[in-house]
């Protein structure tokens, strides 16, 4: 433990005055650690259906479910009813194994007892933009609408045998690789309710969601958020929060139709600042 640290979080506790219970900050930025417990999906589907694999993250790669990353959000309020946020999440995911069964990746048949490894890199970058429908001293009530865009690249490689799309006959490649990329932005809708308890504490929820199909992109996705915060003064906190997104998505390519299911629970943990 960093004892300075905790010395100077004693001081802005007793030598602090004590929060204002009113919403009314014009910035609001947290950052923080969370724990995310994963079910997820790839898929690829041509278009004449010669090509049909599902690769899933967890049981097919022996990616961990459980997941620690950081994240920093913040929103910015341009008016008395009118707020900017935007959240980051970068998510990196890694595993090694030797498959104890036949796998089929980007139409290409994986040998049972073949070594693979594999890394998924997930950027996560939620945008919105809240009117406040209600607001008070100690409530804020606000409809949302953003985007939430999510950029994935999931990358293969084997060491094995292997039966190529072309081929009926088993080959040893010691560097196959295979790579997938999606680029999915959806659209997102919802609510965002803030309630301040008293000076110190103050509760947040939000829920949002949306089923769409735009251009070559069809999905759904819902996003739900819990939260508490405990301010030491009118600026520093810390907070608490439970969240649950599911997202399935399938974006159509001239040949190809590629697939993502991303679920996932989390708990975060978070320092904040408001002024």
């Amino acid at each position: 433990m960093d004892f300075k640290l905790l010395a100077l979080g004693l001081i802005l506790f007793f030598c602090s005055s004590l929060a204002s219970a009113d919403i009314n900050e014009r910035y609001h930025l947290s950052m923080g650690q969370t724990l995310l417990f994963f079910n997820s999906k790839f898929g690829i589907n041509s278009r004449d259906n010669s090509i049909d694999s599902t690769i899933d993250l967890e049981n097919d790669l022996n990616y961990d479910r459980q997941v620690d990353a950081a994240w920093i959000s913040g929103w910015y309020r341009t008016g008395d009813n009118h707020r900017l946020k935007i959240t980051y999440i970068p998510v990196r995911r890694s595993s090694f194994l030797q498959n104890t069964r036949d796998i089929e990746i980007d139409n290409t048949l994986i040998k049972s007892g073949a070594f693979m490894t594999s890394n998924t890199r997930s950027d996560i970058v939620d945008f919105s933009y809240i009117y406040s429908l209600h607001k008070a001293d100690q409530i804020e009530v606000g409809f949302s609408a953003g985007i939430y865009w999510l950029l994935n690249t999931t990358k293969v490689i084997v060491a094995g045998e292997i039966i190529p799309a072309d081929s009926n006959q088993p080959v040893f490649k010691a560097d196959y690789f295979t790579q997938q990329k999606l680029q999915a932005p959806m659209p997102l809708f919802g609510l965002d309710v803030n309630y301040e308890l008293n000076a110190n504490w103050r509760t947040r929820a939000s829920f949002r969601y949306l089923a769409v199909q735009i251009n070559e992109i069809d999905g759904e996705i819902l996003s739900t958020e819990l939260a508490t915060e405990y301010y030491f003064n009118n600026n520093w906190g810390i907070g608490a929060s439970v969240s649950a997104f599911n997202l399935n998505v399938n974006v159509e390519g001239i040949i190809s139709t590629t697939s993502l299911t991303w679920a996932y629970d989390g708990i975060q943990l978070y320092a904040v600042y408001k002024y």
